[in-house]
This record gives structure tokens, C-alpha cells and sequence, in this order.
């Protein structure tokens, strides 16, 4: 199974991350990892798919080509790119919204963590 996990740019909360991760798993298998390389969220996510030999897809935002548009750019590509099963998503903004409305109308299944 292939989950992406998403979240706003500043989301820092990584054990409540990590937590849902471990929550997810142990009703599922998760074959793939996909995230955006959150400056903040980033590190912690690789590690725990290492750590539970998880593949791993990241998909950072290109801030050269897209400027301000850069995450949501990343966020479209992303989820059409990865092909994911479900989209966990922590607390956002904007482009976090906006993702989740993409993967629903999708059809692929989404979890909101409200903050």
C-alpha cells in the first residue's frame, strides 16, 4: 500500500507524526512512504520508514522553478506522480486543503488530523 502523508509547511508536531504512522501501520501494510520533504517533518518521516523498512518517495517543492507556487505545484505533481492508496493529512493550510480536495476527488481515501 502506498500512503502519502501530508501537512502545512510549519506542521512540526513530530510525535504525533510519528504516533499516526505507528497507528496507520498496525491496521495496515504500507509498502511506500510519500512525502513533501517538510523542513521540519521531513527527517523524522525517512526515519521511520527506515526504521519499519518502509520505501520511501519525496517529492520537495521546486522553489527555483515555481517560486511562490512551489508547494502547491509539488502538492498537484505529487499526488498525481506517486499514485497513492490513501493521503493522511496533518494539520495545513491552503495547499494542504487544497491537496485533500484533489485526492478526494480522486477517489482516493483521505484521513484528517485536525489540530
Amino acid at each position: 500500500m502506498r500512503l502519502l502523508i501530508c501537512a502545512g509547511r510549519h506542521y512540526a508536531d513530530t510525535l504525533m507524526c510519528e504516533r499516526v504512522l505507528d497507528a496507520y501501520r498496525d491496521i495496515k501494510c504500507v509498502q511506500v512512504l510519500i512525502h513533501g520533504a517538510s523542513q521540519f517533518l521531513g527527517n523524522v518521516l525517512e526515519d521511520w520508514a527506515r526504521e519499519h523498512e518502509i520505501d520511501v518517495v519525496r517529492y520537495p517543492p521546486n522553489w527555483k522553478k515555481h517560486g511562490k507556487q512551489a508547494e502547491r505545484q509539488r502538492n498537484q505533481f505529487m499526488l498525481k506522480d506517486s499514485r497513492p492508496d490513501v493521503v493522511i493529512a496533518l494539520p495545513g493550510g491552503d495547499d494542504t486543503r487544497e491537496l485533500i480536495l484533489q485526492a478526494r476527488a480522486a477517489g482516493i481515501h483521505v484521513l484528517t488530523l485536525d489540530s
